[in-house]
């Protein structure tokens, strides 16, 4: 028998290193638990509609036409919940790991049915700016998360804050699955993170004697395309969704990078940007087990700086900030090898397709959906937030425009990727209250 080459070792090692990752890591609970954190009065979730919403929008740049919503008001109290629960990784032949998130229950006394939403965060820059430690002040890490997970505390303040119970997870490798590999942009993990916490706080819920009356669900950036796998996710399991929204939702990862790559918008696009490669391209080496599959994507002299961002290697703001000022705001095709100077290439390249596989819209959806995109949005092209109702219009030539069955697009004039969550949020939940009184 010949001895292994190079390329053989270099497989059998990775073999080993797969081994490893999909090894049954330490047993997930059989039963969630839920353990109660604080109860939040509705004076501090005024504030946080408020203050803290002003503090969240100081560094947006709002484009002509864009008008603020008012500000909302929260009625009830809220109790949070941290929830640990058992959940799977599917590309990783289904390995059990334990995931965490948030439940928020308003405080209404003798409540026998609530409204349930299901909210999908979007991208974070430290591994604790989510859902399950937005109302926490403080972490494991030297990172501060408080401001980072605002989004989160504007949700449960807008919607539990008002009747509503609010589930959020926080996405595998993030919270308290920190020391995993974050799955970003990982279609099957996302759903099942979210998935398996909905059916722990439907059980929950049952336990104490209140019924889930609707279910819908929301999400923000990367949230909104984890908001669309979801109700892909829900409606194979025949879950009946009264009605979900997005705001700046990339639906289709890889024309959104493709056109941010190869048509650039100079005087809009975010310098950041550079983040969404960084963590794309590492998550899917991670999950798929697609060795050196960022060496082949990166260029060498940002590969350790992009490494360090998806890991979340770095102490704090300062720190992350310097490995930017590393990056440089170089047009986004300038970081990857140079094969990829031809959108053909990126087609067909292992990792355009990975890409390709992590949209979430090409199907009919059996519940209402409204996405909305703002004109200024420095992330999502306009195209980008239209595109999945273009796509299901062509399903259903004979159904246009705000169908109650199919998907609405709305326009947030003016509006760039923060401000457009802002509006679009208290905009939903006009909309879905009157889904509620149907």
């Amino acid at each position: 028998m010949r001895s292994p080459g190079g390329s053989q070792l270099r497989t059998l090692a990775w073999l080993l290193i797969l081994g490893l990752l999909i090894a049954p890591a330490a047993a997930a609970p059989e039963r969630a638990a839920f353990t109660f954190l604080k109860t939040v009065p509705k004076s501090d979730l005024n504030r946080i509609l408020n203050e803290e919403r002003s503090l969240f929008s100081v560094n947006t740049a709002a484009g002509p036409g864009y008008s603020a919503p008012d500000i909302s008001i929260a009625l009830n109290d809220v109790d949070i919940y941290l929830v640990e629960y058992a959940s799977q990784v599917p590309e990783q032949g289904n390995r059990s790991v334990t995931a965490t998130g948030l439940l928020a229950l308003p405080v209404i006394p003798k409540a026998k049915q609530l409204p349930l939403i299901s909210y999908q965060h979007g991208t974070v820059f430290g591994k604790y700016e989510v859902p399950s430690y937005a109302f926490q002040e403080t972490n494991p890490s030297g990172f501060p998360h408080y401001a980072g997970a605002y989004e989160t505390r504007y949700m449960v303040s807008l919607f539990a804050g008002n009747g509503y119970a609010v589930m959020a997870a926080d996405y595998f490798g993030l919270g308290g699955g920190a020391d995993r590999p974050e799955a970003y942009f990982v279609k099957a993990s996302s759903q099942q993170a979210s998935y398996d916490l909905y059916k722990s706080v439907q059980t929950h819920l049952a336990a104490n004697d209140i019924q889930i009356s609707h279910t819908f669900l929301g999400g923000w950036s990367q949230g909104g395309l984890n908001t669309t796998g979801l109700l892909q996710k829900l409606e194979a399991e025949n879950v009946v969704v009264s009605g979900s929204f997005t705001a700046s939702s990339p639906s289709d990862p890889f024309a959104a990078l493709n056109g941010l790559i190869y048509h650039p918008r100079p005087e809009l696009d975010a310098p950041w940007l550079n983040t969404i490669v960084s963590l794309t391209v590492f998550s899917f080496e991670n999950y798929y087990g697609e060795p050196d599959l960022a060496k082949s994507v990166v260029r060498p002299d940002f590969y350790q700086d992009m490494q360090r961002i998806y890991s979340r290697s770095y102490a704090g703001p300062e720190e992350l900030g310097a490995l930017f000022g590393r990056l440089g705001t170089r047009p986004l095709l300038d970081y990857f090898q140079d094969q990829y100077r031809d959108p053909a290439y990126f087609a067909s390249s292992r990792y355009g397709r990975l890409l390709a596989a992590a949209e979430t819209y090409r199907q009919q959806f059996k519940s209402p959906l409204q996405m909305f995109y703002g004109t200024h949005d420095e992330v999502i092209k306009e195209a980008i937030g239209t595109l999945p109702a273009q796509y299901q219009n062509v399903l259903t030539v004979d159904r246009k425009g705000a169908d109650p069955q199919g998907i609405e697009t709305i326009k947030v004039q003016g509006a760039d990727h923060r401000l457009t969550f802002v509006t679009a949020a208290p905009t939903a939940k006009a909309w879905m209250d009157h889904l509620r009184e149907k």
